[in-house]
């Protein structure tokens, strides 16, 4: 419902971000500060709620640089798949709680109707995660 209502209204990338980062700003000033679990938490889930798959890639995936047949390179690098983990809060390190943030992408690639596999084969295949976007904003709801 909310990314309906996003789209209808056509906002950018840039006006959604500096939407989000006022509400987090807010969050974070409620809570003194003082970032804890549950601040982070409302954080994530702040974002996650809004940004559709496109979205993550196009803005999020600006900090990684793209890898292939691997979600990371334990530094810096990330595919799709990793970007999208990361949005959810991967590190792109410690392996014992991507298993958690592998399902939160999983819940955003099914809710979108998007494949893992579809999503991974354009990724190593060489497409850009711009181009990803650009495919995944023309051909899924």
């Amino acid at each position: 419902m909310a990314q309906q209502q996003l789209l209808a209204q056509e906002l950018s990338v840039s006006q959604i971000l500096r939407k989000y980062r006022r509400q987090l700003t807010q969050i974070r000033e409620r809570h003194d500060d003082k970032p804890d679990i549950n601040t982070l938490g409302q954080q994530q889930q702040l974002l996650a709620q809004e940004l559709s798959v496109s979205q993550i890639l196009r803005a999020y995936g600006k900090q990684f640089t793209q890898i292939r047949e691997q979600y990371t390179d334990g530094v810096n690098g990330r595919c799709a798949m990793g970007v999208i983990m990361s949005y959810y809060g991967w590190d792109g390190k410690c392996c014992t709680n991507a298993e958690r943030r592998l399902y939160a992408a999983l819940v955003a690639l099914r809710r979108a109707g998007i494949s893992k596999e579809s999503l991974i084969e354009q990724n190593d295949s060489g497409r850009t995660f711009e181009e990803i976007a650009d495919y995944l904003d023309r051909n899924t709801d």
